[in-house]
């Protein structure tokens, strides 16, 4: 087989793992034993970024799009809608083998629209977040099945304030930040059995006091999600996940349209083509509102790629 032969057959092997991942096209694959830059051990199991397991020196880049829709207020009479896409830059590095650092830039696209048909569309920065996570225990050191991990973080307030019509600060919920330094607290647990693989999380957030009167309400997440790796190169995830907050401040009085529960249903695809290389998709839909006052979110697209060094 000619050198040239040989390179079209990786890239259509490449672009039929990238298929199956994006279009749900079940492609055959070779099972070829894989090993990772990092550590050369050779688990296969695909991990989404902020779900990796602990290696020493290991370094992971990744940029992720996210849109979502959000609206607030009564409709015909003062709501407000939001249509934002997220651009995340993040990288995570692994001093120690039991520490993960993962810094979080965002990027926003902003469009908001009013009752009266005026539209305001902006870009600029996101809340900054800088997390630490700590794994507590692992059953082995070589390829661990059970992970579990305390985090810590902060999130920044990077964002400015938007205004909407007549310099009125928009409600804060719709704000791109808290506009205050948010202390993170959490703590997660993995296990791995190949093909199948768990994930669950809980983490905090209590904000602290903003600017323009603002504070925005403590919150409580959640995150349950089962893997199955279906071939090697290519995996799906399922899960729940969920958010609890309590009431926000506006001008030292509890914003009507804040506070409740919402939960979304998950459905995530993960595909390998290369070693090192992953790419993902994400689709999550909310099947249980019961957010406080005239609050409707909408479902949540997403997309990125995550490279190992």
């Amino acid at each position: 087989m000619s050198a040239r032969s040989r390179k079209l057959r990786v890239l259509a092997r490449a672009l039929g793992a990238l298929g199956a991942a994006l279009f749900t096209v079940a492609v055959p694959m070779a099972r070829e034993a894989r090993a990772c830059a990092v550590c050369g051990c050779g688990d296969p199991t695909l991990t989404a970024m902020g779900t990796e397991k602990p290696q020493t020196f290991r370094l992971r880049a990744s940029a992720e799009w996210r849109h979502r829709t959000d609206s607030i207020g009564r409709s015909g009479m003062d709501e407000v809608r939001l249509t934002e896409d997220r651009f995340d830059a993040q990288v995570a590095v692994a001093p120690i083998d039991r520490l993960y650092l993962l810094l979080t830039v965002p990027t926003l696209r902003r469009k908001v629209s009013y009752v009266n048909a005026a539209e305001r569309t902006r870009w600029g920065l996101g809340d900054i977040e800088l997390r630490a996570k700590f794994f507590l225990y692992q059953d082995r050191d070589f390829v661990p099945r059970h992970l579990l991990a305390v985090v810590g973080g902060v999130k920044l307030p990077t964002a400015p304030l938007q205004r909407g019509a007549g310099g009125k600060l928009l409600p804060i919920e719709l704000q791109p930040g808290t506009g205050s330094v948010d202390p993170i607290v959490g703590l997660s647990y993995a296990y791995f059995a190949a093909p199948i693989s768990f994930y669950a999380s809980v983490q905090g957030t209590y904000p602290t006091k903003g600017t323009e009167g603002f504070r925005a309400a403590a919150s409580v997440r959640t995150t349950t999600a089962v893997q199955y790796q279906i071939v090697q190169p290519f995996a799906l995830r399922l899960g729940i996940d969920t958010r609890t907050e309590g009431k926000s401040l506006e001008d030292g009085s509890n914003s009507r349209d804040s506070g409740g529960f919402i939960g979304f249903g998950t459905a995530e695809a993960l595909v390998s083509p290369v070693t090192d290389f992953m790419l993902f998709a994400s689709f999550r839909m909310p099947v249980l509102n019961a957010l406080a006052g005239y609050h409707d979110e909408g479902p949540i697209y997403g997309a990125g790629i995550a490279y190992d060094f």
